[in-house]
């Protein structure tokens, strides 16, 4: 028989697990573009802690690796925006805007344009989620992860 908080806590949709280890090492296997000589160790740990407080396995499931590597790559690749050390004041202050997609540019002849608002048009909420490809991914499949009812009494 099923106790009562066994039903309200399958009725609430709530998942929640002990996540297994996740390390740099893993981290670099699946993404080996960013190696040590691009972002370190010590910085990919705090995005692998980061990831680890967003993405449960209870939730996730066989995803769990996946939705991982999305966002500690999301991190790390906002984290290499930064300006490296030496920088200049106006330097420093342009790495923290927020910058927007290019919509056009040319040089001689040749010209294009893009325009990524229909690609993330609907993360609507999702704040800087929509700034990295890895950002726009995760905020996908979260949603589907996440799709279901939810009740909590």
């Amino acid at each position: 028989m099923i106790t009562p908080q066994a039903a309200w806590a399958i009725a609430s949709g709530i998942r929640d697990a002990k996540n297994p280890v996740y390390t740099v090492a893993d981290f670099r296997a699946a993404m080996p573009a960013y190696s040590e000589t691009i972002i370190s160790d010590t910085v990919l740990q705090g995005f692998i802690d980061l990831a680890n407080n967003i993405v449960n396995i209870g939730r996730w499931g066989n995803l769990w690796k996946e939705g991982m590597r999305l966002v500690i790559a999301h991190y790390a690749t906002l984290f290499l925006q930064q300006p490296q050390a030496g920088a200049t004041a106006a330097e420093i202050v342009n790495a923290g805007k927020i910058q927007g997609s290019v919509t056009s540019k040319s040089v001689g002849g040749v010209s294009v344009s893009l325009d990524n608002s229909t690609a993330v048009s609907d993360l609507q909420g999702w704040g800087t989620w929509k700034l990295t490809q890895y950002g726009a991914q995760f905020a996908q499949l979260a949603k589907l992860v996440g799709k279901g009812g939810m009740f909590v009494p």
